[in-house]
């Protein structure tokens, strides 16, 4: 447990888990505001590069300001615990907003995703040598800002990256479930993908991540770990892109594969670039996109390996199905941008956010 208080925010609830931190819910002791406060740590148990990449998603965020983009307030070590401090916004993730469940009260048919792993969460490494910048406990606040962050940082090694959580989609109807990935989708299940106020969500939800992906790429950003799960609605049907931990300047350096040869990213939405450890572009994150709304559209990701190394082979390797031929009766514009967005070379989808913006249905 981390202690009551990180910085000048006092914590009172979990948020979220991930692989190397937890989000909470907290309160600013003294002006009341409230955050969602990323925490990693303590420092000797840390993921290896986590506070590294914390430090740069504080950098990054501090500089955009756009509403479809997450605000950041600051960041710092607190007795070993690093943190950072950002927007709370009340919603949902992407998947979950665009449930079929949300259209009525009893839907004809119900997706669930089951959530498994492919493999044990990566050990980080044992760090017994204490940390100098965790050792001030004088001072309630411990030490603030990414300077912090990047002395604790140095003290660790480049990390193991762990897979994504996997999840594969059943229909369930009175005579039992449908089998997962089943090529077309049943007429039942098709029915309640298509329904006309789950595409209007899903539409204006991908119209907001686009604006956001455009201001990012227009100031020479990409984002790299595009996902539903960074992708918050809130009640307002705001659209958030967050989670920018893995961003990468375009004109810097390839930074996709780490010393001990791992690759970074989130293995179901990587572009082939990104798998194949080349340099990236704003149409890899496009790619990713891609999948989002494959996943969306078909209750499946448009790859179904669950091994990383036959994943990677089919991402390198194999066409996905067109999204027509899992759900026929899927919205045909969003079909052929998906299609387009999935292509294996750079140069064969949109060129930018903007593009695909434009021949958007409905907006």
């Amino acid at each position: 447990m981390p202690p009551r208080n990180i910085g000048p925010w006092m914590i009172q609830s979990v948020l979220g888990r991930g692989g190397v931190g937890t989000v909470y819910r907290a309160r600013h002791r003294k002006s009341g505001r409230s955050a969602a406060v990323k925490v990693l740590g303590p420092a000797p148990v840390v993921d290896a590069n986590a506070a590294r990449r914390l430090a740069r998603e504080y950098e990054v965020l501090r500089g955009l300001d756009h509403p479809n983009v997450v605000r950041v307030f600051d960041t710092g070590v607190h007795e070993g615990w690093s943190w950072l401090a950002m927007e709370l916004v009340e919603g949902l993730d992407l998947r979950t907003w665009l449930s079929p469940t949300l259209d009525d009260d009893e839907p004809l048919v119900r997706l669930d995703c089951a959530l498994e792993r492919d493999a044990p969460p990566a050990s980080g490494p044992s760090i017994t040598a204490p940390v100098s910048v965790s050792s001030n406990r004088s001072g309630e606040q411990g030490v603030a800002g990414p300077d912090a962050l990047r002395a604790l940082a140095q003290m660790l090694d480049e990390p193991d990256t762990q897979p994504e959580r996997e999840f594969h989609v059943a229909a369930r109807r009175k005579d039992g479930p449908l089998p997962c990935g089943r090529l077309p989708l049943p007429p039942e299940a098709s029915e309640v993908l298509n329904r006309p106020a789950r595409i209007r969500r899903l539409t204006g939800a991908v119209a907001q991540v686009l604006a956001a992906l455009g201001y990012v790429h227009r100031r020479g950003l990409v984002h790299r770990d595009l996902k539903p799960t960074n992708i918050m609605v809130d009640d307002q049907r705001r659209a958030r892109l967050m989670d920018f931990g893995l961003v990468k300047p375009l004109d810097s350096g390839d930074e996709t594969l780490t010393g001990a040869g791992k690759i970074v990213g989130t293995y179901r939405y990587m572009s082939p670039e990104q798998v194949q450890g080349k340099a990236v572009d704003e149409r890899s994150d496009l790619y990713s996109l891609g999948v989002i709304l494959f996943e969306l559209l078909a209750a499946r990701p448009p790859f179904m390996a669950r091994d990383p190394a036959e994943l990677w082979r089919e991402i390198l390797h194999d066409r996905p199905p067109p999204l027509s031929s899992v759900n026929p009766d899927a919205e045909p514009g969003l079909a052929r941008i998906t299609d387009r967005l999935l292509e294996k070379e750079p140069h064969h989808r949109f060129r930018s956010a903007d593009e695909v913006l434009a021949v958007l249905p409905w907006n």
